[in-house]
């Protein structure tokens, strides 16, 4: 028997970005056996939404739908030569990680973007640890690394998830780590605007769009906006009223607005909203007469 027939491959996706994970797979696997990361962690009242580790037989229905809908942002392909407790052992010691200042946050290693930036640039000896009984990650073409992650020696012992995480990641680390985390949110953003604004991308093609959108996303955290509801709805007011938002001589009302320090954030961002709801209809009736 090859060391390549002893490998097992699995998928680990992301139930926070597919809906309904479970019951897909259900439908896709006869009697699969899944893996909730988020389980038997102090983070278990969230497994439902975490990462999830099932196994998978190349060709099958569910190696399909991965590769057509879920491995650009979903989920990551992984091949294992050890047993499949020592595997979900060591990927839920990886499910949060210390920062500086011994900050815990949780970690989405699974997102193949991330994977990319975190264990692409690492040499060999950096990186074997890291991947413990993984033998091979296998990342789609454009994430930004190479087509697979390859583990040269096998490490003599796997890591197991503790309440206090082992792994570290620097400062420069995590600034690596947020483009894929920009890029992702982008992606959501730009999508938004395609179907709610499609005229403010007309004339755009592809890189001016995504300059636009990352104008918003950077727009709104000048101005103390930064979670996803916010910044859509700032994006809007982008779209409505052009990228200069809200620097132009004829956005004095909106500047008065964000300068009403006595209101909450979200305050002036609903006063916002409504004044530009109050100028489009004064347009239509400008236009009507």
């Amino acid at each position: 028997m090859t060391a390549q027939s002893l490998l097992h491959s699995y998928l680990l996706l992301d139930g926070a970005q597919i809906e309904g994970l479970a019951v897909r797979i259900y439908g896709l696997e006869e009697s699969p056996s899944l893996h909730l990361l988020y389980q038997h962690s102090t983070y278990e009242p969230l497994a439902e939404v975490g990462p999830l580790l099932v196994a998978v037989r190349p060709h099958s229905e569910l190696a399909q739908v991965f590769q057509q809908e879920w491995q650009a942002t979903a989920g990551i392909w992984l091949e294992s030569d050890a047993s499949e407790d020592d595997l979900v052992e060591h990927l839920r010691s990886l499910i949060h990680v210390r920062l500086e200042g011994e900050q815990t946050t949780l970690f989405r290693y699974h997102d193949p973007r991330i994977m990319a930036l975190w264990l692409g640039p690492l040499n060999a000896d950096e990186r074997d640890p890291l991947m413990g009984p993984v033998q091979r990650i296998r990342l789609p073409a454009d994430s930004g690394a190479k087509l697979a992650l390859l583990r040269e020696n096998k490490p003599q012992t796997f890591a197991r998830y503790d309440d206090t995480p082992w792994l570290r990641l620097s400062q420069e680390q995590l600034e690596q780590l947020n483009q894929a985390k920009h890029a992702c949110f982008d992606q959501r953003l730009l999508a938004h605007l395609q179907r709610f604004f499609p005229e403010s991308l007309q004339g755009m093609d592809a890189a001016a769009q995504q300059q636009f959108v990352t104008l918003c996303r950077q727009s709104a955290a000048r101005y103390g906006y930064s979670a996803a509801d916010e910044v859509a709805r700032w994006a809007s007011l982008l779209a409505e009223l052009g990228s200069d938002f809200p620097q132009a001589p004829e956005h004095d009302t909106y500047c008065q607005l964000l300068e009403q320090r006595d209101l909450l954030p979200a305050q002036r961002l609903d006063n916002l909203i409504g004044e530009l709801q109050c100028q489009l209809l004064r347009t239509d009736k400008e236009s009507v007469a």
